[in-house]
């Protein structure tokens, strides 16, 4: 995480790790090293958006526009195109709840 003191996340998605992991074809109880390694990628893949998508101005809270700014690289285009379709299911949720 490039010089930065590292919060401790170890634990906050392992719950979901696991289902994802058994979703996509792995035990149903998957190894905790395994787990735990997943867990650091994806901790280290938020932070790493996080950074970029706050730039060198570095405010305290990132806006869903810095969030498409970080994104709109064409390599991370499925990536983008999930945020977008993430946020139209949250706004059609909003309206149905109306």
């Amino acid at each position: 995480a490039r010089g930065r003191k590292q919060a401790n996340f170890k634990g906050l998605f392992t719950k979901e790790l696991k289902n994802l992991m058994y979703g996509f074809g792995d035990d149903r109880n998957p190894a905790n090293d395994t787990v735990n390694v997943m867990e650091e990628i994806l901790v280290e893949f938020i932070t790493d958006v996080c950074q970029t998508a706050g730039g060198p101005q570095r405010r305290t809270r990132l806006s869903i526009e810095d969030l498409r700014r970080a994104l709109s690289k064409p390599a991370d285009a499925k990536k983008l195109a999930r945020v977008e379709e993430l946020l139209f299911m949250q706004e059609d949720i909003k309206r149905a709840r109306a």
